[in-house]
């Protein structure tokens, strides 16, 4: 007798699982059984709750039907985005500070100033003085009363003039962000996976990359601190010469 062959017609490809599809598994007799998705997930990962990974980072945005701020966690911010609702950034808890992490940052690398001068921030050589500054807010607001770092040209005034609005043009406005000082900038770094993470999930998001980002912390009269994404590196560039990346940072404010 001939040998007989059945040939499988096309099959579509996928990119999504639904609930009621279910996955073929053969034992060592070759009998074959069917197992859901939910079940196969749950033998893959032993238990673990994969929505655990996100701990401590949340989307936040101001709900449109009242301008109420609220914080998601990430895996729930989709339906939440298909309603139309805008995210003003990621939230990060850590240590009891609470940051919000702006979507999106300086399409180019900027000077910190126009000129080597003072701007008023918490200013220290220090580097164990440098990574405890956590007042961002305050430098901010002291630095862009100076003509020459108030422009949105440059790190500071960029970060003052950023705004975030949902379809009734609520949310945080300019005036509410800053340029994180270098504490907040270690928050960040200690959460970047986790950030990007949920960033990805933002229309219109850029991830945060493994660069040079200006701090709102100053070294001298001359130079700001500046922390390395890519390996930590904490050093300071001189304030008109030096050029980096620039993420405004703010708060869970109304």
């Amino acid at each position: 007798m001939a040998k007989q062959t059945k040939k499988l017609t096309a099959q579509a490809t996928v990119t999504t699982v639904t609930t009621a599809q279910k996955f073929p598994m053969t034992d060592a007799n070759g009998n074959v059984t069917l197992i859901t998705l939910a079940n196969l997930k749950a033998a893959l990962m032993g238990g673990l709750n994969l929505n655990s990974l996100e701990d401590g980072v949340f989307i936040m945005c101001h709900r449109k039907q009242d301008d109420y701020p609220i914080i998601y966690k990430p895996h729930k911010w989709t339906a939440q985005q298909n309603a139309g609702e805008v995210a003003d950034g990621v939230v990060v808890v850590e240590g009891g500070h609470v940051l919000v992490v702006a979507p999106t940052e300086s399409a180019t690398k900027l000077n910190w100033g126009s000129a080597n001068v003072a701007g008023g921030g918490v200013t220290t050589s220090s580097r164990e003085t440098a990574y405890s500054d956590f007042a961002g807010k305050a430098n901010t607001a002291s630095q862009i009363t100076h003509t020459e770092m108030s422009g949105e040209g440059y790190a500071p005034g960029f970060c003052h003039a950023y705004s975030r609005v949902n379809a009734n043009g609520k949310g945080l406005t300019a005036g509410k962000w800053w340029l994180p000082s270098l504490g907040e900038m270690m928050m960040i770094y200690a959460n970047m996976t986790k950030i990007n993470y949920a960033l990805s999930l933002i229309e219109g998001a850029t991830q945060l990359v493994e660069d040079a980002y200006w701090t709102s912390t100053e070294y001298s009269a001359t130079g700001a601190w500046y922390l390395s994404l890519n390996d930590g590196t904490m050093t300071n560039y001189a304030k008109a010469t030096g050029t980096g990346r620039v993420r405004p940072v703010s708060a869970f404010i109304s």
